[in-house]
This record gives C-alpha cells, sequence and structure tokens, in this order.
C-alpha cells in the first residue's frame, strides 16, 4: 500500500477504481479499513481514494492530531495526486474534516456528502460533555480496549451483528490510546457552525435514525447550508454505513 510523508508523518492512503474522483474520510478511532466493502463497489463508477488520518492505521503516530492537520494532509495528498477536483464523502469525525475541506479549499470539491457527523464538537450539551469524559477516563485508567467493548456493545446490538461487533472491537481496540486522548483533547476547539452559510456546492446529509446526536441538530446545520438535503436512514445507529454497504453505496 502505497504512503506519503507528509510533515513529520507517513500517510498511508489507497486508490482504486476509474472516473471521478471520491475521497472517503473515515471516522475516530477507525482507518483506511473502514471502506473496505465500499471501495470495490464505489470503484466501478469513482477513482476512490481513501487514507489512514496520522495517528490511525498504518499512517505515522505523529501528531498534531486536529481536524485542521487531518484536512491540510488531505490537502497534501491530493496534490501528490494532481487531483484538481473531487467529490468528497465524510463520516462521523470524517465529516468534521470534510467540512473543514470544503470551507478552506471550495474550488478543489465538487460535492460533499456528510453521513452522521457534526458540524461542532464543542461540548455545549450535558451529553456531549458527558461522552467526552467517559471516554477520557475509560482510556486512561481503564485501557483502549475497555473503550472499544463498551462502543462495540452500544453500536452493533442487533441480533445478527455479532461478526461486525467483533471485528470493531478488534479493531478499534488497536489503536493507540496517547493519540486517542490527545484527539479527544483538540475536538472540542473545533466547530464551524458559525460559517455553515459559505459551504455552496451540492450536500447530502445522511443521517441515522438512531445516531448519536438528535435530529434536530442535522436539521439545523442543513438548514444553514443553502444548497443541502437531508436524507434519514430508519432503524439503523451510528454505523449506519456498515450495517449496510449495499444502501449506502446507492
Amino acid at each position: 500500500m502505497p504512503s506519503l510523508q507528509i510533515d513529520n508523518a507517513e500517510i498511508n492512503y489507497m486508490v482504486e477504481g476509474e472516473g471521478p474522483w471520491l475521497i472517503m474520510l473515515h471516522g475516530f478511532g477507525s482507518s483506511i479499513l473502514d471502506w473496505e466493502d465500499h471501495r470495490p463497489i464505489l470503484a466501478e463508477r469513482f477513482r476512490v481514494l481513501t487514507l489512514d488520518f496520522r495517528g490511525f492505521g498504518l499512517s505515522d503516530k505523529n501528531g498534531p492530531f486536529t481536524i485542521d492537520q487531518f484536512s491540510s494532509d488531505v490537502i497534501a495528498l491530493m496534490n501528490h495526486l494532481s487531483i484538481d477536483s473531487a467529490g468528497l464523502l465524510g463520516y462521523s469525525m470524517g465529516g468534521a474534516v470534510a467540512f473543514q475541506l470544503v470551507l478552506d479549499q471550495p474550488a478543489r470539491f465538487s460535492q460533499l456528502m456528510l453521513v452522521n457527523t457534526w458540524d461542532s464538537f464543542r461540548p455545549t450539551t450535558f451529553r456531549r460533555r458527558r461522552e467526552m469524559i467517559l471516554r477520557n477516563l475509560v482510556v486512561r485508567f481503564i485501557s483502549m480496549e475497555f473503550m472499544a467493548k463498551i462502543l462495540g456493545k452500544r453500536l452493533f446490538h442487533k441480533p445478527g451483528q455479532e461478526a461486525l461487533r467483533a471485528k470493531f472491537i478488534r479493531r478499534y481496540g488497536a489503536n493507540s490510546s496517547e493519540v486517542y486522548l490527545a484527539l479527544l483533547k483538540s475536538l472540542p476547539t473545533w466547530g464551524v457552525t458559525d460559517r455553515l452559510s459559505e459551504i455552496t456546492l451540492p450536500v447530502l446529509v445522511q443521517n441515522a435514525e438512531h445516531d448519536y446526536t438528535p435530529l434536530s441538530e442535522k436539521e439545523a446545520f442543513v438548514a444553514a447550508m443553502p444548497n443541502s438535503t437531508l436524507e434519514i436512514v430508519y432503524d439503523m445507529g451510528h454505523c449506519s454505513p456498515f450495517e449496510d454497504v449495499n444502501r449506502s453505496c446507492d
């Protein structure tokens, strides 16, 4: 698998398929492996670029671990591959990176798809503060593996999802606790809520019925973007793209 040295980190990436460029960005604690089932399907229509954000997967564990840095790394990779314009898909934390990218470099992107994501990680609600504190305490004082088990049971709790849950726990538990804690520290400083009206390219926001945050939050940021559409995925949670791969590739 190819890699590119960007500042102090070797960034792992993969290109597959032919057609218009599509860049897919993974979530917090995940990696390029998120897209292992989606990539072959989408590669029939697109030239798909996936990558491990620094600190995750096979990329170097050298910071800083921030949304701004992840965004900068994607632009550097696009420059390296001579990508002038691309469609952009961001899942979960990858959606935050996608927001930052289209705000910083709007001419480089033709359309945007956001899946189960946020326009701000600022701890403005009790639920958000509680989640950040819980994750910090579990990883710092117990283990990354235990955090993976908590999330795995929460995200893949339906009958028949045992294999998905086991795979999630194995991969999530392999994360570096140092990287995880550093990112937990930086995330609450990020938000673009007050800049959403600047995003004028076509945007599809896909939100699972049982995502972490209420539907009203997604409706609010969709309303703030002048060319955006909201699609609700019923009877699924935060990991909806992995619960039904074919549907998420339509």
